[in-house]
């Protein structure tokens, strides 16, 4: 049996392939401010081991101390997520567009599918929505 942390590693590859396809669709002019949000430091190292071959986005998280890294610059004008309430993603961003969803076999259960976002126009800077953003397990 593996180790948690080993088995949560499944489809991370495939998380940032499909990402970095979302990134790469983008407009030049909203690529170059796009980040992925990961909900979990998982999701955001996915794309942090696996996207820099892809040229994918960077990632920021509140998780752990993704949490402490902040936002790396961005504002937050596009933002790549996975999963999550759209509902709620709404009453941060003016526009919440579902354009993928995450399908690996061997991912964890609550890593495969799932939709693939993007949120664009946020109703709060992304700096001062940092605070709550943070979490720790």
């Amino acid at each position: 049996m593996l180790p948690q942390y080993l088995a949560d590693m499944f489809g991370w590859r495939e998380m940032a392939e499909h990402v970095s396809a979302v990134y790469h669709a983008l407009p030049h002019d909203q690529r170059i401010k796009a980040v992925f949000f990961g909900r979990n430091y998982g999701e955001a190292a996915a794309v942090d081991v696996y996207g820099p071959a892809l040229h994918g986005p960077p990632a920021i998280s509140g998780h752990n101390n993704y949490y402490l890294w902040g936002t790396r610059g961005y504002e937050g004008s596009v933002m790549i997520v996975v999963g999550g309430d759209p509902a709620r993603w709404a009453k941060v961003w003016r526009s919440v567009e579902r354009v993928g969803e995450l399908n690996s076999p061997y991912a964890v259960p609550v890593e495969t599918d799932i939709p693939i976002y993007i949120l664009r126009g946020p109703r709060i800077p992304l700096a001062k929505l940092w605070p709550r953003l943070k979490h720790y397990d």
